[in-house]
């Protein structure tokens, strides 16, 4: 007994030596999976909360999130034996604790926390982590291991899974569980309440840095109410119940088989998911903002012809509603994207947020990605990046009425019932040519030497082109010309069923180039050879040159 205290009155000596160097400890996420023998691991977790506070004098600590939970649960103990619970009944994922503290205190609250526990460990001859002395077992200047991990997020696809689960607690008198995870902060009961129909993302408040009444960042926000829920559903038992450990969400391999089963879900249920139950319009009228000072019908009339946009339609191409609304669900994108620019939206204007090529939130910029489909590509990747503000392309959106009566004073109802109108006379097929109007072949012979003339299976290309475009509504829109599937080859060319020849434009073989026009040769196996290989096709190969031009036999 002697011993054992003087062991014990040693420890804490140690322990508290080893805590004067301090060192920044934070298990702010669980990011990680159980691989055992592998030097890169999702569950890693770097554990440096001191460093917001002081320099720190150690490494961060190295820690392996889920080689503990497998230990523990050997034990048969779960998350209580490090992580405390909260007033609302959510995991803190702060170690022992559910406020920071200050370094001191951290130091002696991980320390105490995890030595003591490796020390009983080992008494108990187990196979344990660092004790006391062994610092730099835990605080590695170049570890081993290295993070690597999926991200996660609430597609469509997982929010689907959980607004439809049977499993999750229905909003109380009502058939949604939106409530389960949707909240909102009220001020007068000082509260978080559910309000139907209200319902925001969860980084719409829980920002990398939460300001005002929001407490928890986006990190802590999901995997606390996430794990929790998890834990939750669990311990009642429940058949399905989302991941406990870091590798159900993180695991590299974990994420490929989640992609998989979200692929034969979606098969499941014919291509599309059920909508949300937010009761969010099927059609909006796009209108720019009224300026200021302006009053009645002559509020921004003459500012940009409306846009009819297909919100019902666009909720199925996209991973998410954040992928429009990356603020607000609440607001209209031109509340903040003002004409001239605001300080909320970021002093970007509607303008720019909506034709930005260069920006996946904007709509040009969304249908240039969607360019980049093998479908598409053959025939966009060699287009003049010009033409995305041709005249012609702009007025398949804009393509509000022309009259007297200005759309932006109309009511959210009326505005709504004109969008559906609109976005019904849009073609659902591609507008083309009668197959006779096409030439079954084009022989090209202008370069024949060595091999003999090439025989152009023309008819067959732009049918097939054709049968592309008509499985994409997006494609259906702009290829509303019987001659715009021949702009991808005949692309400075006036629209006609008999374009001129390439030669005209191209030079012979003789001249390199002209006006940076290449030479015939060159424009044609560029032309050829970059859509097929946009449109991922093996056949022909560019290196099999007589699987266009058959050789000629010498003599």
């Amino acid at each position: 007994m002697a011993n054992g205290k003087k062991l014990l009155r040693l420890s804490s000596l140690l322990i508290i030596l080893v805590g004067v160097l301090g060192f920044h400890l934070e298990a702010m996420s669980m990011v990680g999976t159980p691989q055992d023998e592998s030097n890169e691991r999702p569950d890693l977790i770097m554990i440096d909360t001191i460093a917001a506070q002081q320099k720190l004098e150690l490494p961060a600590v190295v820690f392996l999130h889920d080689a503990h939970t497998k230990a523990l649960a050997e034990q048969g103990k779960d998350c209580t034996a490090c992580h405390q619970k909260k007033k609302d009944g959510k995991t803190s994922l702060k170690f022992m604790r559910v406020e920071n503290g200050n370094p001191d205190q951290l130091k002696e609250i991980y320390h105490n926390g995890c030595i003591s526990c490796h020390t009983k460990e080992a008494a108990a001859g187990k196979k344990t982590g660092p004790q006391v002395g062994e610092c730099r077992s835990c605080h590695q200047v170049d570890p081993e291991v290295k993070a690597e991990h999926a991200a996660a997020r609430m597609d469509n696809t997982l929010h689907f899974r959980h607004w439809d689960s049977k499993i999750i607690k229905n909003d109380k008198g009502q058939d949604t569980n939106c409530g389960s995870c949707h909240h909102e902060y009220d001020k007068a009961t000082q509260k978080l309440v559910y309000v139907k129909g209200q319902e925001e993302g969860c980084v719409t408040c829980h920002t990398a840095k939460p300001e005002g009444d929001v407490k928890t960042n986006t990190s802590e926000a999901f995997h606390e109410q996430c794990i929790t829920c998890h834990k939750d559903l669990a311990a009642a038992k429940a058949q399905k119940y989302g991941p406990v450990q870091c590798a159900g969400c993180h695991g590299l391999a974990e994420a490929a088989d989640i992609k998989a089963d979200d692929a034969k879900l979606l098969k499941k249920m014919g291509g599309t998911l059920p909508r949300l139950p937010r009761k969010q319009p099927d059609a909006v009228l796009l209108t720019a903002p009224a300026p200021k000072g302006t009053v009645g019908n002559e509020a921004a009339k003459g500012e940009m012809i409306p846009v009819a946009f297909n919100h019902k339609a666009h909720e199925n191409v996209t991973d998410s509603c954040a992928s429009c609304h990356h603020k607000t669900l609440k607001k209209s994108c031109s509340e903040c994207h003002t004409d001239r620019g605001s300080k909320e939206g970021g002093f970007v204007s509607l303008d720019q947020a909506m034709h930005n090529p260069d920006s996946a939130r904007s709509c040009v910029g969304c249908h240039a990605i969607k360019q980049k489909d093998p479908n598409c590509a053959g025939c966009h990747e060699l287009m003049p990046k010009a033409a995305l503000k041709s005249k012609e392309s702009c007025v398949v959106c804009h393509n509000g009425p022309k009259g007297d009566t200005n759309p932006a004073t109309l009511d959210a109802s009326a505005k709504a019932e004109l969008a559906a109108d609109l976005i019904s006379e849009r073609p659902t097929s591609p507008t083309m040519l009668d197959t006779a109007d096409i030439p079954e072949f084009v022989t090209i012979n202008a370069l024949e030497n060595e091999y003999k003339a090439s025989k152009l299976p023309h008819r067959k290309i732009i049918l097939t082109l054709v049968k592309n475009i008509k499985s994409s509504p997006l494609a259906n829109s702009f290829h509303n010309s019987p001659l715009t599937v021949c702009a991808s080859c005949h692309h400075n060319s006036p629209a006609s069923k008999t374009p001129p020849s390439c030669a005209s434009c191209h030079a012979n073989a003789s001249v390199k180039e002209i006006d940076g026009r290449p030479a015939l040769k060159a424009a044609y196996h560029g032309q050829c050879m970059t859509c097929h290989k946009s449109m991922k096709l093996t056949k022909p190969a560019s290196t099999d040159c007589s699987s266009c031009h058959e050789p000629k036999k010498n003599g």
